[in-house]
């Protein structure tokens, strides 16, 4: 099985914060991941890898940084 069919399927379940594949070398790791994402297979953002159409599942870091600018009501 190649190095891109095993990523596919560790991203199958949704967005994998750490992706390591068991025996794949770092820089074969990190060249394969950039060919998939340039081919829009995956989407890597935020610190997280995932399937290109499971892109929606990771939250883009504006809008966290906006939750914390609600205003919160006050007690009292």
């Amino acid at each position: 099985m190649t190095l891109e069919n095993r990523i596919l399927q560790r991203l199958a379940a949704g967005p994998v914060g750490d992706l390591t594949i068991e025996g794949a070398a770092a820089d074969e790791m990190a060249l394969t991941l950039k060919i998939m994402a340039a081919r829009r297979q995956i989407c890597i953002r935020a610190g997280q890898v995932s399937l290109f159409w499971h892109r929606h599942m990771i939250p883009a870091p504006r809008m966290e940084a906006e939750a914390d600018l609600v205003a919160r009501p006050v007690m009292g």
